[in-house]
């Protein structure tokens, strides 16, 4: 007995074979992996101390692997095979706060691949003995912009950037007429006088702003 396949059934087995050569092709042109697997995204790592970031990877197509990123990992010497192990030093005048970073790797085609990236915070590891604003003071002009600069001096005598560190807080009396962000940039909102109070650990800074109203008014 013979049996025979009319056009229907030569089209129903190409249209179950398509999600298989779509997966094939998925695979053949998938990216290849990159994963920083430490330190762990947010991690708090101490000044004066050393970091240490270890990249992973399932494929072997990678002719380099770097890291790129801001502060300290702004540049890094390009490792060609594995372990991709890049060691920081944070000297103990870094500026505090977070910074973001991800591995980038080249692959033999030329084309560059990244991770996801990671964020620390680099934070020190004593209180300050002395807390003080870059200005006494802030004469601002309703609408306008500006940025505080705040600085600690430890007990070694090193004078540190604290401005974007998290373990500060910043808070205004009145912020109605000017607000201040968890970064101390200050925005002036209406005409007044205000206070931006700076707190880190048991030391505060108060900056007095006043604020008056634009010449075109």
């Amino acid at each position: 007995m013979v049996h025979s396949f009319g056009n229907g059934w030569r089209g129903g087995l190409i249209a179950s074979a398509l999600p298989v050569l779509c997966l094939a092709a998925a695979v053949l042109h998938a990216e290849p992996q990159l994963q920083i697997d430490s330190p762990q995204n947010g991690q708090m790592v101490m000044a004066e101390g050393d970091l240490t970031v270890i990249v992973k990877t399932p494929d072997s197509v990678f002719q380099s692997i770097s890291i790129v990123g801001e502060g300290p990992f702004a540049l890094s010497t390009g490792i060609s095979a594995p372990p991709y192990r890049f060691s920081y030093r944070i000297s103990a005048e870094f500026a505090s706060g977070r910074y973001r970073f991800r591995a980038a790797g080249v692959t033999g085609f030329g084309a560059t691949v990244y991770s996801n990236p990671v964020e620390v915070d680099i934070e020190q590891s004593e209180k300050p003995k002395k807390l003080e604003a870059g200005c006494q003071s802030l004469s601002m002009i309703e609408h306008e912009n500006a940025a505080l600069v705040i600085w600690g001096t430890f007990a070694n005598g090193s004078k540190v950037d604290l401005t974007r560190s998290t373990q500060i807080i910043y808070s205004s009396d009145r912020p109605a007429v000017a607000a201040v962000s968890n970064e101390g940039g200050v925005s002036a909102s209406a005409v007044g006088k205000a206070r931006i109070i700076v707190k880190y650990a048991d030391k505060t800074v108060l900056v007095p702003v006043v604020v008056t109203r634009s010449a075109a008014h």
